[in-house]
């Protein structure tokens, strides 16, 4: 597996965006990533829809190695840790925890999340119902209005992706981080998901991802 990498500032800080759908925040030695949806696999299974499990075990190996590739001391998710309650695959995170347990693990609450506070306590992870800031960088899964300068902040939910055509008129649907001057929007870090790739708004520069590589557009 290899990693492309981006590098921006964002509120004076550098942030490196990653083609593996997370940013590395080297300062304060901090992973970001945002819906996983650990479990919706086994969700659509249960409503008789043949999916394999293949995918959480899959996402949860990308997140193994890009704790390998940046040793972060801490791990912040921006909401959707799970889709749909407690199934076998997120019984998959304890396991995972166990095996990291000297990281630091944040859960920002998610409007798919439904673990209960003893559950993430369980599985060694701190809660934070509405946000988690560090240095001034807020961190909450809904975005905030595109024209809000109020805050900086970073978030996840809508799955951003990008439309775009490639020789000979292909068209191509690529997940993408959307980074303006005080907001990031995370790709979901699920392959497991849809994207939107709808055109939010000018405020915006998109990072799109393809492969082992994370580029700029010109969508603005």
């Amino acid at each position: 597996m290899k990693i492309g990498e981006q590098t921006i500032t964002f509120n004076k800080q550098e942030l490196t965006l990653n083609s593996q759908r997370s940013i590395y925040w080297k300062k304060t030695e901090t992973l970001i990533l945002s819906d996983l949806h650990l479990g919706k696999a086994a969700h659509f299974r249960k409503h008789g829809i043949a999916i394999p499990m293949d995918t959480s075990i899959a996402d949860l190996n990308r997140l193994e190695y890009l704790i390998d590739h940046y040793q972060p001391k801490q791990v912040i998710v921006v909401g959707d840790l799970v889709h749909a309650g407690i199934n076998q695959e997120v019984l998959l995170l304890e396991s995972f925890r166990q095996q990291h347990l000297q990281l630091q693990f944040h859960l920002v609450k998610g409007n798919h999340d439904r673990l209960s506070k003893q559950m993430t306590s369980l599985f060694g992870i701190q809660h934070h119902h509405e946000f988690f800031e560090v240095q001034e960088i807020q961190f909450k899964h809904h975005p905030a209005d595109a024209a809000d300068r109020s805050s900086f902040r970073i978030s996840g939910h809508i799955h951003p992706g990008v439309s775009l055509v490639v020789p000979p008129k292909r068209h191509v649907r690529l997940p993408c981080f959307l980074v303006s001057d005080h907001q990031i929007i995370l790709p979901a870090f699920s392959t497991f998901t849809g994207l939107d790739s709808n055109d939010l708004s000018a405020h915006y520069k998109y990072y799109a991802i393809s492969d082992d590589l994370v580029f700029p557009i010109g969508k603005n």
